[in-house]
């Protein structure tokens, strides 16, 4: 019994982690959203290899016309739901990867362009981190 609620402390303490870190990619992707059209302030280097506005402007900061920034916001929100009712579940893992192999394909964008988007990093290590919670917690869901 008392292993059982150490193991279900450790998953919620997991689901608390998971939950904080898609709430900063919403963030992340809500300010992406007002610098993109809401002509909010970008706070970003412009010179040099750090620069978010060439990545936000460019001809990959759009698939099928809609603003990764919203794509993102739509991600977090998704990922939210998934995190407060399924967590642990193969619909996490299988939807944060997804969310990965987008991920490469930005990292791709970034590597072409040359430039690097700190706001977008930011996004990455959210998703990334958020793969990998998935994973663990579905591998302690079906121990």
């Amino acid at each position: 019994m008392v292993k059982m609620a150490i193991k279900v402390a450790k998953i919620i303490g997991l689901q608390r982690i998971a939950f904080a870190i898609s709430v900063i990619g919403l963030a992340v992707s809500i300010y992406l959203i007002g610098v993109q059209y809401a002509a909010a302030p970008l706070v970003c280097p412009s010179v040099g290899i750090i620069n978010c506005e060439t990545v936000l402007t460019s001809q990959y900061s759009k698939i099928f016309g809609i603003g990764n920034s919203v794509l993102g916001t739509i991600f977090f929100l998704i990922d939210l739901v998934i995190i407060s009712k399924y967590f642990g579940k193969d619909v996490m893992v299988l939807y944060n990867t997804v969310g990965l192999a987008f991920i490469i394909y930005y990292i791709s964008a970034e590597y072409l362009l040359g430039k690097i988007c700190l706001y977008c990093t930011i996004v990455h290590i959210c998703v990334l981190l958020l793969f990998l919670i998935s994973i663990k917690s579905n591998m302690k869901k079906n121990q």
